[in-house]
């Protein structure tokens, strides 16, 4: 499976980060997996018995870690036992942390030794990160899937941190009403959108989703990506005022009708914190999401669904012409600011968090995960091999094989160029406006003229 870096203007080749659909048995059969699954089978984690290297220990390594991913937290005494160094961690919802960033980079002191990123803030602060190249480190890519390879190279191509864990989205049923109803699990969008009309009514939801601006973007990239866009074109421009993008918005546009009213508004649209609640009371039918949800769904804390509450699918794609599926995934990395004066050990923390060994965990300890922080949710693994290790519970292959085969579908952030913030901002309102009863055809033309204003006042954003 060949995997292209981002190109050198900012923007992604249309077939990047798109590979054929492949299942776990193939991926296994395969030597590549088969020797990255025999490997990690056998291997401890990165540096356990390795001789403990002689760091600093009089002062804590800081650590600035987004709320959402606990688990690296709760692997760090396991480093801390080996190296002696005390980690300190500042822990900072995702969406602020550019506002934790910013000054503090651009104040030129002293900020972190280790910072969690995702991908479009590596270009965004490019200029105060250590490329890994200076500490002599070179990452091995040759198990890394495709988005956790986007969220650690900038355009530039310098590797400027190692990949955490990855976030996708796959279509969650709730099992017990699509068989109650006898109502096969949808294939096809339009049995997707037949569901969704069919289990709307008598207090139930056909769909739920978070819609309201601040995180209304990577949604739209769903259907944008099952009508077949691809938002970057060759030249750097932005093509959000094709009929492909337009369509993208009418089609979540005519879900509405089966969905709660309030999931176009604040604070509906930031994450799934209000959207889930409907899906994990059984007020609804379906649900797009990451992978936490599965792990909520089972957890009679949090869920009303039951023992065995929901089945996991591939998006249904429109068929035809069309792609079979579409998602939106997101890498997110590890990095080492240029002010830190302790980069030899925060690059010996990041390999400690970013190897196939400790993220197998993700896959593994995930009732050890939410014991230790009830409202994390973290991804799934930057590499292939722990996708088909042995040890994963048997209860919770399907979700893993499910998220393996939904990665292989185009699922862009477009988090690839300086721009991106505002370009999706100015997406962000067009779609919201269309979704508030607007023309979506007037909406994106609208959108498109702004976006290319910013563009000719900004060359390379």
């Amino acid at each position: 499976m060949e995997v292209r870096r981002p190109t050198a203007t900012g923007t992604i080749a249309r077939d990047s980060l798109v590979r054929h659909p492949l299942t776990r048995r193939a991926f296994l059969a395969g030597s590549a997996g088969a020797g990255a699954a025999a490997f990690l089978a056998g291997r401890p984690v990165l540096g356990q018995d390795a001789p403990p290297p002689s760091f600093d220990t009089s002062t804590p390594l800081k650590v600035l870690l987004a709320n959402h991913t606990g688990f690296y937290a709760m692997v760090t005494p396991e480093w801390e036992q080996r190296t002696g160094v005390k980690v300190e961690f500042t822990r900072e919802a995702f969406g602020p942390m550019p506002a934790r960033l910013t000054p503090a980079f651009e104040s030129g002191g002293e900020s972190w030794d280790v910072v969690y990123l995702w991908r479009a803030w590596v270009e965004l602060y490019e200029q105060y990160l250590t490329p890994l190249s200076e500490l002599g480190a070179t990452p091995d890519d040759s198990d890394m899937l495709a988005p956790a390879i986007e969220a650690s190279v900038a355009n530039s191509g310098e590797w400027y941190g190692y990949p955490s864990n990855i976030y996708t989205y796959i279509l969650y049923c709730n099992k017990k009403m699509f068989a109650d109803a006898g109502v096969a699990i949808p294939t096809t969008y339009a049995e997707f959108v037949s569901a969704a009309e069919r289990f709307t009514g008598n207090g139930t939801y056909g769909y739920v989703d978070g819609w309201a601006p601040l995180y209304l973007f990577p949604k739209w990239c769903v259907w944008y990506h099952l009508n077949d866009g691809e938002l970057y074109g060759p030249n750097g421009e932005v093509r959000f005022d094709d009929p492909v993008a337009i369509k993208a918005t009418q089609d979540m546009k005519d879900l509405l009708p089966y969905m709660p009213r309030e999931s176009i508004e604040s604070p509906w649209g930031i994450y799934d914190v209000e959207a889930k609640k409907v899906f994990l009371a059984g007020q609804a039918a379906m649900m797009i999401d990451y992978q936490h949800i599965w792990y909520e769904a089972r957890d009679p804390n949090v869920s009303l669904l039951g023992d065995d509450p929901v089945e996991v699918v591939v998006i249904p794609g429109h068929g035809g012409d069309l792609p079979a599926s579409g998602t939106q995934f997101v890498g997110e990395c590890f990095g080492i600011p240029k002010t830190s004066p302790r980069k030899a050990a925060a690059l010996d923390l990041i390999q400690h968090y970013s190897n196939a060994a400790t993220q197998l965990g993700l896959l593994t300890r995930r009732p050890e995960i939410h014991a230790f922080e009830a409202a994390d949710e973290s991804g799934f693994p930057a590499y292939g091999a722990p996708y088909v290790d042995p040890s994963i519970p048997a209860t919770d292959q399907i979700v893993v094989d499910v998220t393996f085969q939904q990665q292989q579908y185009r699922g862009h952030r477009y988090g690839t160029r300086l721009g991106y913030q505002r370009i999706s901002d100015i997406a962000e309102a067009a779609i919201s406006a269309s979704l508030h009863g607007a023309d979506p055809a007037e909406e994106h033309a609208k959108a498109q003229a702004e976006i290319d204003a910013y563009l000719q006042a900004n060359p390379g954003a």
